[in-house]
């Protein structure tokens, strides 16, 4: 057993010295990786330490990683693809509203704004669930045709549909409280 296997196998029991010493071996090289994907230094800084909460937060799983190397790579690219997303979602969203007509056209300002926490809502909804809300919306297929298509069962694409328009209401509903 080679030493870093046996430093990961004390992490995975809580050794806090185990965690210090992966950190300070892998932080600056996952601070280089994501820095050069975000272009950002004060932002991958947060980012790094966010990876390294979650190695610890996830220690006694680490027992069973084949390549701590390759764990935190991902952990570290999975982290700068998240946060860029987000920025992108984020910076779509100013976008519109920037762009948003005056208020002296009201209603439209209104459906403008519903549109895009709508959109916002969506984007932000686990990967299968999204799925099945733009298909069942946007495209307009039926619950059997999701089915087929994810290769679901029918009762898992109408789960998924209904926890998709609960997470909508709620944010109609917020949305009734500002706008009476």
């Amino acid at each position: 057993m080679n030493e870093e296997t046996q430093v990961i196998k004390e992490l995975a029991l809580g050794s806090h010295e185990a965690f210090k010493a992966l950190y300070t071996k892998y932080y600056p090289k996952v601070k280089y990786f994501i820095t050069h994907l975000i272009k950002t230094e004060a932002i991958a800084e947060e980012l790094s330490q966010d990876v390294f909460l979650k190695v610890w937060e996830h220690r006694e799983k680490m027992a069973a990683l084949q390549s701590f190397n390759a764990y935190i790579y991902r952990a570290a690219k999975n982290t700068a693809l998240n946060y860029l997303e987000h920025k992108y979602i984020e910076d779509m969203y100013v976008e519109k509203f920037s762009s948003a007509p005056e208020p002296s056209d009201e209603d439209e300002w209104k459906a403008k704004e519903i549109e895009l926490l709508e959109q916002l809502t969506v984007s932000q909804m686990p990967p299968q669930r999204k799925a099945v809300y733009e298909m069942s919306r946007m495209e307009g297929l039926s619950n059997e045709a999701i089915a087929a298509k994810l290769g679901i069962s029918k009762k898992t694409v109408e789960n998924h549909l209904n926890l998709a328009l609960n997470e909508l209401r709620k944010v109609l509903y917020i949305i009734t409280l500002f706008f009476g």
